[in-house]
């Protein structure tokens, strides 16, 4: 079977590449996600990551709801996979050097939520919309999240994402700083995020200094607030799911 996600190396950069249709978030995602950052830590040639899908379609379309809808996952599971999903997003919102995010396809929940995580983001204009549909799908933001999207999109403009669901593309994106440029395609995109990530070389220490830094509040968050909001939401989202109708 397939890795889920797939690890190589050009030069000083690692290209992590998600491999399913819709690249969705479960334990075996974040299992194989953490291998493989633990390996580009142990590579002290690697300077830079960057993380985009080998879809046509979709870069990310967040939590696997299927997963989560399974009967014999429980609210415990549920709980657990959801710290799992913070402890994912606080390293790398503290990983000694920049994780470019090339979003090459749709990027919806989690996935968005991921792609905010990271340092930089490029997307393509000929397919993929950005979405948050937690709304509709009835699915909460933890609440470190609410830092974390906010350190890339400005508040108006997740605010209006947050309240209606809407869909919007790379243009829009790019004109609310989101994202650091747009790309024809995904050949132009993939070219042009790798020679960006090559610019970098930077000590790690003082990289993990600088982000840690930035983004204490998010640290504080997911330690103070994420565990008890998780442990109480869980209970909700698996009723949501078994719910007979």
């Amino acid at each position: 079977m397939a890795n889920l996600i797939d690890l190589t190396v050009k030069n000083s950069v690692a290209v992590l590449t998600m491999n399913t249709a819709e690249n969705r978030h479960n334990p075996a995602f974040l299992a194989e996600f953490n291998l493989h950052l633990d390996h580009i830590e142990a590579d002290k040639s690697i300077h830079s990551v960057v993380l985009t899908s080998s879809s046509d379609k979709s870069w990310s379309l967040g939590i696997d709801l299927e997963w989560m809808a399974n009967p014999s996952i429980l609210p415990a599971a549920i709980s657990d996979f959801m710290l799992q999903i913070t402890q994912l997003l606080q390293r790398i919102v503290t990983f000694p050097m920049p994780i470019i995010a090339a979003l090459n396809g749709h990027t919806y929940g989690n996935g968005a939520v991921l792609a905010c995580a990271c340092d930089f983001r490029f997307m393509k204009s000929d397919k993929g919309f950005f979405c948050f549909p937690e709304v509709d799908v009835l699915v909460p933001f933890v609440p470190s999240m609410f830092p974390i999207i906010n350190k890339a999109i400005p508040q108006t403009f997740f605010n209006r994402l947050a309240m209606t669901g809407e869909r919007v593309g790379a243009q829009q994106l790019f004109e609310n700083n989101v994202i650091e440029a747009v790309f024809s395609n995904s050949d132009e995109l993939q070219a042009g995020v790798i020679e960006f990530a090559a610019q970098f070389n930077k000590n790690r220490w003082i990289y993990a200094q600088n982000k840690s830094q930035m983004n204490k509040h998010i640290l504080q968050t997911i330690k103070e607030e994420d565990p008890a909001f998780i442990d109480n939401v869980s209970k909700m989202l698996y009723k949501n799911l078994h719910k007979t109708k």
